[in-house]
């Protein structure tokens, strides 16, 4: 199992403007902004303010899986099988890597959720803002456009 640092009890400092260069930059395709935390899938990055978060490729796919479809209901099967493609794994795999993401995400167990939501018996919901910052081209599980 993975460790996941604990988050510091102050709020990371505010996004460096140069990220907003960095990220729409060509050879970044997409980047997702979403409270203070800052998504590059095809880095494989997860930044929350200026502080890189340390999370597995999993979790992460989970969490780029949300953000293309913020609102939507995405169901088990459907992130099981995006996450996991052609190989058969236990539902307690994605509880368990989603526990890590909301870990991650400074979520907690008291409180209601910030950014993902769960539909008892159905499957997950980003609830978070997201604001989409260069082209979303290429990403087959979204089918939008250039943003």
């Amino acid at each position: 199992m993975l460790a996941v640092p604990l988050m510091p009890a102050a709020p990371p400092a505010p996004f460096d403007p140069r990220w907003i260069e960095d990220v729409t930059s060509p050879s970044v395709s997409r980047s997702y902004l979403f409270g203070s935390f800052l998504l590059q899938p095809e880095r494989q990055l997860l930044m929350n303010g200026a502080e890189p978060v340390r999370i597995g490729g999993r979790a992460l796919d989970l969490l780029t899986a949300l953000v293309e479809r913020p609102g939507e209901l995405i169901g088990k099967q459907e992130l099981l099988a995006r996450v996991w493609p052609r190989i058969f794994v236990d539902e307690a795999n994605l509880r368990a890597n989603m526990a890590i993401l909301r870990r991650a995400l400074g979520e907690r167990h008291a409180g209601p959720p910030r950014f993902i939501a769960t539909i008892v018996g159905r499957g997950y919901r980003f609830i978070g803002s997201v604001r989409t910052i260069g082209a979303r081209a290429g990403c087959g599980h979204c089918g939008a456009g250039a943003a």
